[in-house]
């Protein structure tokens, strides 16, 4: 058998899966561009394709989006060469093109998911939705939470079956919680303090409310730290400086081996982000056995976190909450994190993407 998987642009994370998948089955993938621009340079420096690739040459524009019949052209070409065809969104132009193709044609495609929050929206943007997701003839589906998004645009429940969405190795989840000793070894390195700390590694955009986050820690004695980059640094520099706060801290992006020794050394990672489809910090956090702290809004929290054991699923808007989990987080479970973790990891995605493929 033989699949073709298109995705938009190559996450380190999305090629290593590629690589795994690619010692167990034979897959070419089709990345639309070589980069978002809302990611930095260094987010993609290491990658390294044990797979067959294929760039688009032309059309990307705006963060990531795609603007070519490249795609639709490929597909219209060697469609019969492939037994399987795996399309991981239908929001860019290429893909709407090379998707309504496929339809036209009566060429079967498989949309893979990373994740789905249903808004409001006009009724004409909701029918073109379901329109490229009602067609699909099967779904993976990252977790339930994002089963719902797909069956309010048309999926039959039936049709859809689950994946492990992870971004990690198993070999990099630790063994246990790092003792105190351990923690605060690892903050004298990195120059940061050793009261209790909380972390967020994020975009440093509005989507990701850290605004929010920031003002509840401005009478705090606890500590937060801010790893990340994007638009709102300098919202986040003003208004630390306007009020004076000194145990808040920000600091750049950082590749995954520097974030996961900080992480560790963390007493409990915390986000209110607004929305996300799926949310990689959650699962991140706990392969280094620190507990979290959701937004109700982030989807794969809604799966992973059980209230009260490896973390706490907060309302953004109910702020006694929020201070509540703050305040309770010693009594979470770092082992507990760990285990939520393994289910996780980068070579079950691939294991399982195989078994689907294979049927």
């Amino acid at each position: 058998m033989k699949t073709l998987f298109v995705f938009n642009h190559p996450a380190p994370y999305k090629v290593h899966v590629f690589n795994e998948l690619s010692k167990l089955a034979d897959i070419q993938v089709i990345f639309e561009r070589r980069t978002a621009k809302n990611r930095p340079e260094s987010f993609y420096k290491q990658n390294l394709y044990n797979f067959p690739v294929i760039f688009l040459k032309r059309g990307a524009f705006s963060d990531e989006n795609t603007y070519t019949g490249e795609l639709r052209k490929y597909i219209k070409l060697h469609h019969q060469e492939y037994d399987t065809i795996v399309m991981n969104g239908y929001s860019t132009f290429a893909e709407m093109k090379a998707i309504r193709y496929m339809i036209k044609h009566h060429i079967p495609y498989v949309l893979q998911i990373n994740g789905g929050v249903i808004k409001k929206e006009n009724k004409l943007k909701k029918k073109i939705k379901t329109y490229y997701i009602s067609h699909a003839a099967k779904y993976f589906s990252p977790c339930t939470e994002a089963d719902k998004y797909l069956i309010y645009y048309g999926a039959k429940k039936e049709n859809i079956f689950h994946y492990p969405y992870g971004n990690y190795f198993s070999r990099e989840i630790i063994e246990k919680p790092l003792t105190r000793n351990e923690k605060d070894a690892i903050r004298r390195k990195h120059n940061l303090p050793l009261n209790r700390l909380f972390v967020n590694a994020s975009q440093f955009i509005e989507r990701k409310n850290n605004l929010q986050l920031i003002s509840l820690f401005k009478e705090r004695e606890d500590s937060l730290l801010l790893i990340g980059a994007g638009n709102e640094k300098e919202t986040y520099e003003k208004y630390i400086k306007d009020n004076n706060i000194n145990n808040v801290i920000l600091m750049n992006y950082l590749d995954k081996g520097p974030l996961f020794e900080i992480l560790s050394s963390c007493d409990c990672f915390i986000t209110l982000s607004r929305e996300d489809i799926f949310g990689h910090t959650t699962l991140e956090a706990m392969v280094n056995g620190v507990p979290v702290i959701s937004s109700n809004k982030v989807v794969s929290s809604l799966d992973i976190i059980k209230n009260g054991e490896n973390g706490y699923l907060v309302d953004i808007n109910d702020e006694k909450q929020i201070i509540k989990a703050i305040e309770n987080v010693d009594q979470l479970d770092g082992n507990k994190a760990i285990e939520s973790a393994k289910n996780n990891t980068i070579e079950m995605t691939a294991k399982r993407l195989n078994e689907l493929i294979s049927k």
